[in-house]
């Protein structure tokens, strides 16, 4: 294995700076739940919240691991919501904004790496019934510019697999990525050992992939899946396939000798059920949703 781990050594030094960044939410929650305002505004801050809980889970590193761990399930959970919410509009109205399949399929890899894998079902289905009704998100047969779509192609057809709903790549013009392609196939091998080398693989395309200049991220970008430094430090599919193999009962490698893997960003993992914490703000939030816009949230959410 290679483990060249240049690309994110240049990551990690960025991430305090880039964890600090970032707009702070406006009230627009907080309106909508006092009964005014708008649904799609109050979503839009929302997933402005969500992105927040992932700069205090990085920012929280070197003090309080069960805080990491809170703050960042709790994020995935803001930023699964707010799409799968603001998608599910979009089927009445006529608002002509696009998501990036990639950045939903990471939502739904990081919401199984922080244990809220249940959410994956319903928010899959929202997903593409989109993409079926041509609103909210394109997949290949309107390809994106910055993105050959490799990244949601490899992520679906895991998460496809696992829900026992197989993604047809043809239908939906997705490409079958030859670096993603191993961990796609052997996603599922039941001996740890053998397993490894394909994990370590997988682990060496996600650093070969970190854009780490302006011109990788933004012109090169279909190069480069990982390019923030937040993708780029957090290995969420990597952390999502072990979670997924020890959901279905697989045994996982006892070590992960891959320097993507050992940085402390690489332990923000949780169990299912290890997040108890009470997210209040999502709590009140879904609440006066379903008392408002009930249409919007499938049955069981």
């Amino acid at each position: 294995m290679k483990k060249d781990k240049s690309r994110l050594n240049s990551m990690l030094p960025q991430v305090k700076e880039w964890a600090s960044d970032g707009f702070l939410p406006r009230d627009r929650v907080e309106i909508y739940v006092n009964g005014q305002g708008h649904l799609a505004l109050a979503t839009v801050d929302l997933f402005k919240y969500g992105m927040l809980e992932v700069r205090q889970s990085l920012l929280s590193i070197s003090d309080n691991a069960n805080k990491t761990n809170i703050h960042m399930a709790h994020a995935f959970r803001k930023l699964i919501y707010s799409q799968l919410i603001d998608l599910n509009d979009m089927r009445t109205n006529d608002r002509l904004f696009i998501y990036s399949l990639d950045t939903l399929t990471h939502f739904m890899f990081g919401a199984i790496a922080t244990g809220n894998h249940k959410l994956i079902e319903p928010f899959h289905e929202v997903i593409f019934d989109s993409l079926d009704g041509g609103y909210g998100v394109h997949d290949g047969r309107k390809p994106p510019i910055s993105s050959t779509l490799r990244y949601a192609a490899f992520g679906l057809t895991i998460i496809g697999d696992w829900l026992g709903n197989p993604l047809d790549l043809d239908k939906h013009a997705l490409p079958r990525d030859p670096a993603w392609g191993q961990l796609v196939a052997h996603w599922r091998e039941p001996d740890p050992e053998k397993f490894l080398p394909v994990l370590l693989a997988a682990c060496d395309t996600h650093v070969e992939r970190i854009a780490v200049t302006e011109r990788e991220a933004n012109q090169q970008a279909k190069q480069f899946e990982f390019n923030s430094v937040f993708l780029a430090v957090h290995p969420t599919e990597i952390l999502a396939v072990l979670r997924l193999r020890e959901i279905i009962g697989l045994m996982n490698p006892a070590h992960v000798d891959h320097p993507l893997m050992q940085t402390p960003y690489a332990a923000i993992t949780c169990q299912p059920g290890e997040v108890t914490e009470r997210d209040e703000l999502l709590d009140r939030f879904l609440e006066v949703v379903r008392q408002r816009d009930p249409q919007v949230l499938p049955s069981g959410l």
